[in-house]
């Protein structure tokens, strides 16, 4: 239930006295009534506004005598920021400096000690900074309205343990563009962890006044795989371009956002993924350990993704496609692991294929849709039961391969099934399907409603 709005200078409250009459009893004299006495409410109010002006009389000296402005804070002409976000100073000096960075002189200074808030940057101003690659997150956030902007990861190699971050005004017609260090407090003295972006939110502007950024993140790279922290970003309109940096970068967690903007990813690791869109594309290749999240709305999610031990992948859409290969892979892990998969979208359809999947292994899995198709293709190491609801149509299954033994045993492929209304479910493994010792454990469970339901053993 939505919640009712609140002024923004708070919610009035109103109090309602009781109302009392008197109703004068006859008189049966003619000498007149004496005065009437003075009512008690009406004092006790007028003693009440007395104390209340006495409190804001002293109030405003307090304020004013006692309290100083801190030296680092000095106002703006724009009083819409978004003073909520934590950690986040907007009018501190190390928080809106601008340094006019000179390409000739590649300067990574993130304090100039000048600042102003109200002057004017024009388009094709530059900024530097630095993150020590020791930091625990590497975080880059925006907020207020910005208009669409990029935000590129490149590898390079260098022997520096930091990440260079260098990032151009692209457009900024009214001079409001800001940028942060994080941490951004003067009183924090905490290792610099990320990049903010920011405008004000200026009232009946459209999107051409709004500023616009290029973001490049420059990783250093080794000879060999290294391990780095947590990659983290909430910006709004920053199309997201990763390269491949599988052979080069595994990252602690990788949990990337944005909105109205296309988000690549050519070939990405990490022990937990987490990819969170809407309104434009997700494609791209996506490994993790543990946990790997897509989610989006409206465009499509388009991908290839692996699980390196035992884990879960979920997938959520609306409004438009979801299409994925997913790996899932052991490596030395004993006793074999279990694989959770999820996939869910309305209005559109989920088209899933399970290329790799260790023998021995189990694999849950569930995919449902509304008024769109489902087909879904499991590899030939799966073994368990499944089963299939179409309110509106009926699940289709076929067996594809029935005598390639994924094992090398030469056993054969045996599917019991049944079909009762709109929903059919069954059992499917290698082997005597009397021996369930012989089975890995494996649930899939597939529904839609009014349109196609398919299920393939590969």
């Amino acid at each position: 239930m939505a919640q009712p709005e609140m002024s923004q200078k708070g919610q009035t409250y109103q109090n309602y006295g009781a109302v009392y009459t008197e109703t004068p009893l006859p008189a049966y004299y003619v000498t007149p009534a004496p005065p009437p006495r003075t009512s008690f409410t009406s004092s006790r109010f007028f003693k009440a506004g007395i104390v209340a002006l006495a409190l804001l009389e002293l109030s405003y000296l307090s304020r004013h005598l006692f309290i100083h402005k801190h030296p680092h804070i000095h106002p703006h002409p724009y009083p819409h920021w978004d003073d909520s976000i934590s950690g986040l100073n907007h009018d501190a000096d190390d928080c809106s400096v601008w340094d006019h960075y000179d390409p000739d002189h590649h300067s990574t200074s993130a304090y100039n000690g000048t600042t102003s808030a109200s002057k004017r940057f024009d388009a094709g101003d530059k900024y530097s900074f630095t993150i020590p690659t020791s930091s625990s997150r590497y975080h880059f956030a925006s907020w207020g309205p910005i208009d669409k902007s990029s935000f590129e990861v490149i590898p390079v190699e260098s022997d520096k343990d930091q990440i260079v971050v260098e990032v151009e005004v692209t457009k900024d017609p009214e001079g409001i563009a800001r940028v942060c260090s994080l941490p951004s407090k003067s009183e924090n003295d905490g290792e610099r962890y990320g990049v903010g972006f920011y405008a004000p939110r200026l009232r009946d502007r459209d999107n051409y006044y709004f500023p616009a950024f290029n973001v490049l993140v420059y990783v250093p790279t080794k000879s060999s795989q290294q391990h780095l922290n947590s990659f983290e970003t909430r910006l709004g309109q920053f199309e997201h371009i990763f390269p491949d940096l599988s052979s080069s970068i595994n990252f602690s967690h990788l949990h990337v956002s944005a909105a109205n903007v296309p988000m690549t990813f050519e070939s990405v690791t990490a022990t937990d993924v987490r990819v969170s869109g809407a309104n434009a594309p997700i494609r791209g290749k996506l490994t993790s350990a543990t946990d790997l999240i897509v989610s989006n709305a409206n465009r499509e999610i388009k991908g290839e993704y692996t699980l390196t031990q035992a884990g879960k992948i979920h997938l959520s859409n609306a409004n438009a496609p979801i299409e994925a290969d997913i790996h899932l892979k052991a490596g030395d892990f004993h006793p074999r692991p279990d694989y959770y998969v999820q996939a869910s979208n309305a209005n559109a359809p989920i088209s899933i294929k399970v290329v790799e999947q260790p023998t021995g292994s189990g694999l849950f899995f569930k995919a449902s849709s509304v008024m769109s198709a489902v087909r879904v293709h499991l590899h030939a190491a799966f073994e368990g039961s499944f089963k299939l609801t179409n309110i509106l149509k009926q699940p289709y299954v076929e067996v594809i391969n029935k005598d390639d033994d994924p094992a090398g045993r030469g056993r054969e492929r045996f599917v019991q099934f049944d079909r009762r209304g709109s929903t059919t479910s069954g059992r499917v493994g290698w082997g005597s399907p009397d021996d369930a010792k012989e089975h890995a454990p494996g649930d899939v469970k597939l529904d839609t409603i009014g349109a196609p339901l398919e299920l393939f053993f590969d």
